[in-house]
């Protein structure tokens, strides 16, 4: 027999950095809270592993950067150290078949037409743009075609903005969704950069640490996990929501998973056709995380920092993530847009092998053998389906984007995908859990 539980003030589907955040703040309003986490964890797209010598890995997201106050302040708030992103030396920049240790003016350029686009974005109502619907019904890589630069140069900035930022391939959004995921940043440098930039921090202990303080500081009961919430009845007094498990009784609920996730749920009513429409246009990104352990960072005896972008190769990013006093030295790779889906098609052994025949090309030979190779498939994770971070596609976001957060009936949504700034961030996610909350808190007279 499912068994029952007391009325809810608000239930909260999901215990990643929205839900979490949306708890926090309803709590703190005086409201009565239940939080449904389907995994047996709490931190969502985070995930920190540790290896036997005690070699700390991040398989999720794990960056903070100064600019990000909401989870600046909760890393404040419960104590938690950090340290910069290492960078003992130069960076290899990839392109038209140069080394480089930054990008050419050239794609210096482009980045700063990207950015000056970007400015006639109002992050909150992108659609509302002078030029929104034609930049909806082009795609990134369309526009990069027609900008006349040269082909290294649209390649290079095609890997890096839409693989590097929103996880996919250039023909996979829209340019006005490129320059909305810009403009929610504050501009191309701040998502780009390491130092003054959104990966100039890195967590000790691991991202998904902040997200288990969070869930620690909750009042024991409110947090259920490994308990997926399966449907969701509505009307305009309540909702009734069934887990695998439990009923549960609400005034209103939060549902703060990814779109994607959130499309998944049975909903009685059926959604409106908008709403249900904008779930199932934002689908998750297709990045893959690789990580190559080593004995010690040896790249940085010759002068590198461990850091790359490439034009080419299966790669298009790499980065030290090396913790201080690591046991070991990681050297982390990022695979995006045709490559990921190509490499997904080879086995376990032949993906190993081609990410590290293109970590030598760039690294040396002793990039060749580590101790250890690790990767992490979000898009093979039963509660996430993808990573980063998901995007309406080309020719949704006119039409359907102002549906994307907006509450029906009792049901409010929460998630990085809905963030005005910092989308696709761990900010985003916590500023998409405090605005539902606060939506919930104003409909309930609190």
């Amino acid at each position: 027999m499912r068994g029952r539980h007391q009325h809810h003030d608000a239930v909260v589907v999901g215990a990643g950095f929205a839900g979490l955040g949306a708890a926090r703040e309803l709590l703190e309003a005086g409201l009565s809270v239940q939080v449904l986490e389907a995994r047996p964890r709490v931190g969502g797209r985070t995930l920190t592993r540790y290896l036997p010598d005690g070699t700390q890995l991040d398989l999720g997201g794990q960056w903070i950067g100064p600019t990000q106050h909401r989870i600046r302040e909760l890393v404040d708030h419960f104590g938690i150290s950090t340290y910069p992103t290492p960078a003992h030396g130069d960076p290899v920049v990839d392109i038209g078949g140069e080394r480089l240790t930054s990008p050419p003016p050239e794609v210096d350029s482009l980045l700063e037409e990207i950015d000056l686009l970007a400015l006639q974005i109002t992050p909150e109502r992108p659609w509302d743009a002078p030029e929104a619907r034609a930049w909806d019904q082009q795609t990134f890589a369309s526009w990069l075609a027609g900008t006349g630069y040269s082909e290294a140069a649209i390649r290079y900035v095609a890997r890096v903005v839409s693989g590097g930022l929103l996880a996919g391939a250039p023909a996979e959004a829209s340019l006005l969704e490129t320059l909305f995921y810009v403009a929610s940043a504050g501009g191309i440098q701040p998502l780009m950069g390491y130092e003054g930039g959104a990966q100039e921090t890195r967590i000790v202990g691991g991202a998904q640490s902040i997200a288990e303080h969070m869930a620690a500081e909750l009042p024991s009961g409110v947090l259920r996990l490994a308990e997926p919430v399966t449907a969701v009845e509505y009307d305009s007094a309540g909702a009734r929501l069934t887990t695998t498990t439990h009923t549960y009784t609400a005034s209103r609920v939060i549902v703060a998973v990814p779109p994607t996730l959130a499309a998944r749920i049975r909903y009685d009513p059926p959604l409106p056709a908008l709403t249900d429409s904008a779930l199932q246009r934002t689908p998750a990104g297709g990045a893959l995380k690789v990580h190559a352990v080593y004995p010690t960072p040896f790249w940085r005896d010759r002068g590198l920092s461990g850091m790359s972008t490439s034009d080419s190769g299966v790669l298009t990013e790499t980065v030290d993530n090396t913790p201080p006093n690591s046991p070991r030295a990681v050297l982390t790779g990022f695979v995006y847009g045709d490559e990921a889906v190509l490499l997904r098609g080879r086995s376990l052994e032949e993906r190993r092998q081609i990410v590290l025949e293109r970590l030598g090309e760039l690294f040396g030979d002793q990039a060749l053998s580590p101790d250890d190779y690790v990767e992490f498939d979000w898009m093979a994770e039963e509660w996430t389906r993808g990573c980063f971070s998901g995007h309406l596609v080309p020719g949704s976001t006119v039409t359907f984007g102002p549906a994307l957060r907006a509450p029906v009936e009792v049901v409010h949504w929460a998630s990085t995908e809905t963030a005005t700034e910092w989308n696709g961030y761990f900010d985003g996610a916590v500023a998409s859990g405090r605005r539902a909350a606060e939506e919930v808190r104003a409909a309930l007279g609190k």
